[in-house]
């Protein structure tokens, strides 16, 4: 793979380190909650407790406090949304612990769009989010905030199709929403969309997250794909819907590196420690 000065890092496994409650120094990054199932409770709170702050997307408060238990944080800062799927009960929960309820009535926009420009508002406004910038990819970490998002790929597959279209659309058309990396999560993976170029994916196998399986997948058009750090790498290696895609590739290095042309899907196998049920 030719040598560039335009490298993108991606260190999925920041959003946590076991046995630690603190948020990590220098980085900050925030959390969404959509309203899909929690079927991974060790590592949303894991994930919750590090966390500058959770902003619940309307039904993901209801989400929330069905898993939550007496040891669990109270982790939630903002509820957000049209505010149509949250139970009562919930809303009383959250409201008496002072949990900022914003009704957001925008029926152009998914709660998921809300949610992220309350938070991208809230990092210009706020010194919750200074942090020390990122020492791999150039920006400070006000600037440049990255967001967890659990619930995004589960439920009826129409909504996961559309949640994938919005992390397109977001990278592409809305720079003001997506300044920073968006990361999906899913009871057994975690989601991002490399950029075009050089993207060097921190993989360390030792910390107990990820599993071997990844996935390179072209979402809105065909890629020209060169791979270094799998089991089956690839060069200059088409891909598109239709023809080939790379599902089932298996992690052989510390670092991956894919180069791409266009921007493509990345799916890590999440460990089945951290994708179980809290117990």
């Amino acid at each position: 793979m030719s040598s560039t000065p335009n490298v993108k890092h991606w260190i999925p496994a920041r959003f946590t380190l076991r046995g630690s409650d603190h948020r990590i120094s220098g980085w900050p990054f925030a959390t969404i909650v959509l309203n899909q199932p929690l079927e991974n409770g060790t590592l949303f709170w894991d994930v919750c407790r590090r966390s500058n702050t959770v902003v619940a997307a309307d039904g993901g408060a209801n989400r929330i406090l069905d898993i939550k238990t007496a040891e669990d944080p109270d982790c939630v800062d903002v509820i957000c949304g049209d505010l149509d799927s949250i139970r009562p009960d919930v809303r009383e929960y959250f409201a008496n612990r002072g949990v900022k309820i914003l009704l957001d009535a925008d029926q152009y926009s998914t709660d998921l769009t809300k949610c992220l420009r309350y938070i991208r508002e809230e990092a210009r406004m706020s010194t919750d989010f200074e942090g020390e910038g990122d020492a791999l990819n150039s920006g400070s970490q006000k600037e440049y905030l990255d967001i967890a998002i659990f619930g995004g790929l589960g439920g009826r597959a129409d909504q996961a199709f559309s949640q994938l279209h919005h992390l397109y659309v977001f990278a592409h058309e809305e720079p003001t929403v997506s300044k920073g990396d968006l990361y999906l999560i899913t009871p057994e993976s975690i989601v991002f969309l490399l950029e075009k170029g050089l993207n060097k994916i921190h993989t360390p196998l030792d910390t107990g997250f990820f599993k071997e399986n990844v996935g390179i997948i072209p979402v809105a058009k065909p890629s020209v794909i060169t791979t270094r750090g799998l089991e089956w790498d690839v060069t200059d290696w088409p891909t598109e819907f239709g023809t080939q895609i790379s599902t089932s590739n298996h992690i052989k290095s510390d670092i991956i590196e894919v180069q791409t042309t266009e921007r493509v899907l990345f799916t890590l196998e999440l460990d089945p420690s951290m994708a179980a049920p809290q117990t």
